[in-house]
């Protein structure tokens, strides 16, 4: 990325985060980022193209991050990385509230909602490969179909999260819920008592939480 691209991206992060995407203009981008607005028409053909750069390079940072821990996803590793994605989300909240919505908004944005999803969706489909190697995932079900279920109630936690319905510590422990009970659809056996057990400990312990910290 070129040192003029990554002060627009870096700008636009900025400005999306002060005030969405209608605080976001060309003429604005470029008086703050100090280049001249056909340079920003140039590197990234229009507003949503700069809206699309941001999304897309955090991702990018995202993935990076999480390739190099190059884990098993174990269910400790799933939890691990839901956690992780939480401080993310509070390091960077108020981009993160303005992209969130992208997912949910009745304007399509399909570039943004694969990017943002995609990680979601890699963890599911990564323990589900190593819950398969090892004969635990039933051979009746949709598993793409699955799939797509689970990612959009992640994205339901993390949009209650946005919207101030759940604090850091709660958002924490209703993604584990959200994962545990999408694992569930599709394991068997043992394994899959296993996975209930922990769901209905952890569901008491979210009602505990949500009666001591009303939304």
């Amino acid at each position: 990325m070129t040192l003029r691209r990554a002060r627009i991206v870096d700008t636009a992060h900025r400005l999306l985060g002060e005030g969405g995407v209608p605080a976001l203009t060309i003429r604005r981008l470029s008086e703050d980022a100090g280049v001249a607005q056909r340079t920003v028409y140039r590197l990234f053909g229009d507003k949503d193209g700069v809206v699309s750069a941001t999304v897309i390079d955090r991702m990018v940072e995202v993935r990076a991050h999480i390739a190099r821990r190059n884990a098993t996803y174990t269910l400790d590793v799933v939890f691990a990385e839901l956690d992780w994605m939480v401080s993310e989300l509070e390091r960077d909240c108020l981009y993160a509230r303005v992209v969130i919505d992208f997912v949910f908004t009745p304007e399509p944005r399909e570039l943004e909602v694969r990017e943002l999803t995609s990680v979601a969706r890699a963890r599911f489909r990564a323990w589900l490969l190593l819950q398969q190697e090892v004969g635990h995932v039933r051979d009746d079900l949709d598993l793409e179909y699955v799939i797509d279920t689970h990612v959009m109630h992640e994205f339901l936690v993390y949009r209650r999260w946005s919207l101030g319905q759940c604090d850091a510590a709660l958002c924490r422990m209703e993604l584990h819920a959200c994962f545990l009970q999408s694992a569930t659809l599709v394991l068997v056996d043992a394994v899959r008592e296993q996975y209930l057990s922990h769901l209905v400990t952890l569901q008491k312990q979210i009602m505990s939480a949500r009666g001591s910290h009303p939304c």
